[in-house]
C-alpha cells in the first residue's frame, strides 16, 4: 500500500462538538439507545473527533448510513463518529473514469450520477442503501457485482500514527461480504475514501437471472438496468426510509461441495452455485422461506420480509434485545434442520 501524502482541501470545523443522540435516528433498524454522535464533514475534522474523544477518556466507533447495524438498547459509551464526509473527484483517461468519493456520500446517489453521466460499473449496485465507505468493507454486492470488482484503491486513515494510505485492491484482501477491514488487527483504521474505476463505454453485466429475464435480448441501455434493479429491489426489499429493515440480515453460506450433495438429496430442488474448488453459495432465503417456512413471519414487533425471508424487519417498537433473540432462533433453526451455520451480515455493536 502507498502512503500518500495530500489531503482533500477541507477547512477544520472546531464548533462541532458532539452531541447526545438515540442511534435509533441513525440506523436503518431503527433501535438504539443514545449516544454522543459527532459528524465528521472533513479528514481534518476526523483527526480532531479521535483527539477528543482520547482527551475525554473515552473510546470511538465509526458509523456510515447506519444501514448494516443493530445497536444496543442501552446506547453506547463510546464517541461515535458519523462519517458526513462527501467530496469527490474525477479523472478521466481514453477508456475509463476514475472517480473518488469520500466515504459518507450516499451510495445510490453516486450511482445514480454514474448513471447520468454514462460511467459503466456501479450500476448493478442501485438502490442499495448506506455510504460509500461501507462498499469496500463489506464488499457490498448484487445482481452479479461486488464492489471489488470496480474498486481500485481505497484511502485508509489510521489513528495510531495519523497516517493516510492507498490501499491496493490486494491489500483489501477482498472475499465474499467481508475485507481485510474486518480483520481484528484493522479494526481501528477508517475508510475515508473510495476510488472506483468505471468504464466509459457500454459494459452491461446481465447474467444474474432477475436480470437475464428483465432482459432477455439483453441492453446497452444503462438506465434501463438501474431502473429494473430497482424494480426488481423493491419487490424483494421493504423501504427502508420507512421500515426498520437492514437488508439481508444473514449471510448466504458457503458449505463443502459434499454437503450440498447431501442436502440436495433430502431436498431436490436446494439451489446452489459453485463459488470455487468443492464449494457452493446456498441461497439461504430458499432455506428459510421454501424449507422452514420462516418468510412474512413476526413474533410481536420483529420479523421476516413477505417478500423476503433473509430480511429482517422492525414492525415498529422492537429492541435489539428482540430482534437478537428472533435472529439467534433462525439461525437454530437453519442449523437443526440443515446443520448449516449462518453468519450474520449485520454488524452487533
Amino acid at each position: 500500500m502507498k502512503v500518500a501524502n495530500h489531503t482533500f482541501p477541507h477547512p477544520i470545523m472546531n464548533n462541532n462538538l458532539p452531541q447526545r443522540v438515540p442511534l435509533s435516528a441513525l440506523t436503518t433498524l431503527q433501535v438504539g439507545g443514545s449516544a454522543a454522535v459527532w459528524q465528521v464533514t472533513t479528514e481534518s475534522e476526523l483527526k480532531e473527533a479521535i483527539t477528543y474523544a482520547e482527551q475525554q477518556g473515552l473510546g470511538w466507533r465509526v458509523l456510515g448510513g447506519g444501514s448494516n447495524v443493530l445497536a444496543p438498547d442501552e446506547g453506547v459509551r463510546d464517541l461515535v463518529l458519523n462519517l458526513k464526509l462527501a467530496e469527490q473527484q474525477v479523472t478521466k483517461t481514453d477508456d475509463h473514469v476514475l472517480l473518488t468519493v469520500e466515504a459518507g456520500a450516499t451510495l445510490d446517489e453516486v450511482i445514480q450520477q454514474t448513471v447520468e453521466q454514462g460511467w459503466w460499473g456501479l450500476e448493478n449496485l442501485s438502490h442499495i442503501p448506506g455510504t460509500v465507505g461501507a462498499t469496500p468493507i463489506q464488499n457490498v454486492g448484487a445482481y452479479g457485482v461486488e464492489a471489488k470488482d470496480v474498486i481500485a484503491s481505497v484511502r485508509v486513515f489510521d489513528p495510531n500514527d495519523q497516517s493516510v494510505s492507498e490501499w491496493s485492491v490486494a491489500d483489501c484482501q477482498f472475499g465474499y461480504r467481508t475485507s481485510a477491514f474486518k480483520r481484528p488487527e484493522n479494526a481501528h483504521r477508517i475508510v475515508t475514501a473510495v476510488t472506483y474505476k468505471l468504464a466509459t463505454a457500454a459494459h452491461p453485466k446481465l447474467t444474474y437471472r432477475d436480470l437475464a429475464e428483465a432482459f432477455p435480448h439483453g441492453t446497452t441501455d444503462q438506465a434501463a438496468i438501474r431502473s429494473a434493479i430497482i424494480e426488481i429491489r423493491s419487490r424483494k426489499f421493504p423501504d427502508w426510509h420507512t421500515v426498520g429493515t437492514a437488508g439481508s440480515f444473514f449471510k448466504n453460506p458457503i458449505i463443502p461441495l459434499e454437503q450440498f450433495q447431501t442436502l440436495q438429496a433430502t431436498y431436490p430442488d436446494l439451489p446452489g452455485f459453485p463459488v470455487a474448488k468443492d464449494t457452493y453459495k446456498v441461497p439461504l432465503g430458499y432455506i428459510l422461506d421454501k424449507i422452514l417456512g420462516l418468510r412474512g413471519v413476526s413474533e410481536g414487533a420483529v420479523g421476516t420480509y413477505e417478500g423476503q425471508a433473509l430480511v429482517i424487519i422492525n414492525h415498529g417498537g422492537a429492541t435489539a434485545a428482540e430482534i437478537t433473540a428472533f435472529a439467534e432462533r433462525i439461525t437454530t433453526a437453519v442449523k437443526d434442520e440443515t446443520g448449516i451455520a449462518v453468519e450474520w451480515e449485520v454488524t452487533r455493536w
